[in-house]
C-alpha cells in the first residue's frame, strides 16, 4: 500500500549515498500530494470526499461517490432540513403509500403530516 511504501522510503533514505558526494545524508520528506490537483480526480458534489477512478471509469459523467448516489436513490433528503410548519419537527421523504407507482412524499416526523 502507498503507506507502506512511505514508511520504507523514510527508513531508506538515510541508507541512501549521494551521486554528487557519495556521503549518507539523504533526508525525505512527506509531502501531501492534493488529490483534486490531478486532472482524473474528481470530489462529491454532497459530501466533498474523492471519487474513486474505478467509479469515474465505469461512471465518468459520475458527481457524486457511491454513499451519496445511494442515498439519492433512496430518496433521502441531501443538505438542509425543513421543519413542519405546524409542529416544528423535521419533514422526511417517505415512501407513498398508495398502490400503483410508487413515489416519495415529504411527510413530517413528528405529527405525520404530508406537504
Amino acid at each position: 500500500t502507498l503507506g507502506d511504501l512511505r514508511e520504507l522510503a523514510l527508513a531508506l533514505a538515510p541508507q541512501i549515498a549521494c551521486d554528487a558526494c557519495g556521503e549518507l545524508r539523504l533526508t525525505a520528506l512527506l509531502i501531501e500530494d492534493d488529490p483534486a490537483d490531478w486532472p482524473e480526480a474528481r470530489r462529491c458534489e454532497e459530501c466533498g470526499q474523492l471519487i474513486p477512478s474505478e467509479r469515474l471509469e465505469v461512471f465518468p459523467q459520475t458527481t457524486l461517490c457511491t454513499a451519496c448516489q445511494g442515498r439519492d436513490e433512496r430518496g433521502e433528503q441531501r443538505g438542509e432540513v425543513e421543519y413542519c410548519p405546524s409542529c416544528g419537527s423535521p419533514m422526511v421523504l417517505r415512501l407513498s403509500r398508495g398502490a400503483g407507482i410508487r413515489r416519495y412524499v415529504m411527510e413530517c416526523s413528528g405529527c405525520g403530516r404530508g406537504r
